[in-house]
């Protein structure tokens, strides 16, 4: 006979399990959402290094300067192709090819050898659209023969109405000088300026630079600037005035044929009358060209005197000198803004001092002491920086400018093989 004891004890024990079921059920998605998250954790780090030991980069030589880093790579790009170099254009080539001596095309060539070639690449490639104007640098064949015509034409041109040699103070020449009769200007202010700056170039240079002719007056609308050919023609003036159509297109055609405009203000400083009437007629002579200033150390200021800096001009004026450049760069336009032709009318004596035995005959007749723009001969009014040193340097840097103008074309034309 079967006891009912164990039965019910076995049907209260399974009871008890039953109801505990949740619990275990419970305890093991917990075990198992532990495992997942640290498990994962612990390979990923385990993993990681020996995923960054495959994809690590290689050591690579930094490129040369001024050379532009390549392209980064493609994100399925294999190992294999990270590694390997890219073809070298043609050009490159034949520039590795001088490099290396003409190894052979399998031979392995450096990335710093590379880098060395594009480099030399782009350094003859980017100055190509300059060096057609300068046929001393590799410039190309036909630029380089117009250039070589126009700066043999300028030089003509000079060579015709100044009879010019040397340079420095080895310069000689016989020319001379010009005023510019133009439409509207007092272009007679200063009449003395000129025939005294001329004798002081004449007594400097001992004589080697002289005058064909006592300086003159030339019609800037006249034919004259192409039959006598003057090295440069004088402006000045007070008076805001306008260039006639035939006197634009008779200084245009003389610039571009060699000439050159020495221009003086006679009211110094800038925004007078002259000096806006003459800024904007020399933009209708040369409609693409601007005035630039010219630095202190520029070879005008050693052409025959060295001058440590710019002299200063009537009433201590110190504008810079502003030019305008045409043939090969070369200056066709000088403007000096602090009226130095005041200056020039005070003559010098065999001492480099101020004639004060002298009397000039002025532009209405009457007789000035010392130059007209020295003071009032009735009012003993003197300017007032018109001293002996004022007006030497004023003409050290009238005979630079003569001197570099006579000559400006000659370092070109010597580098070219010319003379």
């Amino acid at each position: 006979m079967i006891s009912v004891a164990p039965i019910a004890n076995l049907s209260e024990l399974l009871a008890t399990r039953l109801r505990s079921l949740p619990f275990y059920l419970v305890a093991l998605l917990l075990h198992l959402l532990f495992l997942l998250i640290f498990g994962t954790y612990t390979v990923s780090e385990h993993v990681e290094p020996i995923i960054t030991v495959f994809t690590a980069p290689q050591p690579v030589t930094p490129p040369a300067a001024n050379v532009p880093p390549p392209p980064p790579p493609s994100q399925d790009r294999s190992l294999k192709n990270v590694s390997s170099p890219a073809t070298p254009s043609p050009a490159i080539r034949n520039t590795l090819r001088a490099i290396t001596g003409g190894r052979a095309v399998g031979q392995i060539v450096s990335p710093s050898v590379i880098a060395t070639a594009i480099s030399q690449q782009s350094q003859v490639q980017a100055p190509a659209t300059s060096m057609a104007l300068e046929p001393g640098r590799g410039g190309a064949q036909i630029p380089a023969l117009k250039l070589r015509q126009q700066l043999s034409r300028a030089a003509g041109f000079l060579q015709t109405g100044s009879g010019v040699s040397g340079s420095g103070r080895a310069t000689r020449a016989r020319f001379a000088c010009y005023w510019a009769i133009y439409k509207g200007g007092d272009w007679n202010c200063n009449p003395m300026a000129l025939p005294n700056l001329a004798a002081q170039v004449a007594r400097w240079s001992r004589d080697r630079i002289q005058q064909k002719v006592e300086p003159q007056p030339i019609v800037v609308s006249s034919k004259d600037l192409f039959t006598i050919k003057p090295p440069f023609i004088f402006v000045t003036g007070h008076k805001d005035f306008t260039f006639t159509e035939e006197e634009i297109e008779n200084l245009r055609q003389y610039l571009h044929a060699g000439g050159a405009i020495w221009a003086d203000n006679d009211l110094p400083g800038r925004r007078s009358r002259f000096d806006i009437a003459f800024r904007r007629e020399m933009k209708r002579v040369l409609t693409d060209r601007d005035f630039e200033k010219l630095p202190e150390d520029h070879a005008i200021m050693s052409a025959f005197f060295p001058l440590r800096k710019l002299p200063s001009g009537m009433n201590f004026y110190q504008e810079p000198v502003e030019v305008l450049r045409l043939i090969a760069n070369e200056i066709a336009v000088v403007y000096t803004l602090n009226a130095y032709g005041d200056f020039w009318e005070s003559a010098l004596d065999e001492n480099d001092k101020i004639d004060r035995h002298l009397y000039r005959t002025g532009a209405r007749g009457a007789f000035h002491k010392y130059g007209p723009h020295f003071g009032s001969y009735y009012t003993s009014t003197h300017y007032r920086n018109v001293t002996d040193e004022a007006v030497v340097n004023a003409y050290k840097l009238g005979i630079n400018i003569v001197v570099h103008l006579l000559n400006r074309y000659d370092d070109r034309l010597r580098a070219m093989g010319v003379r």
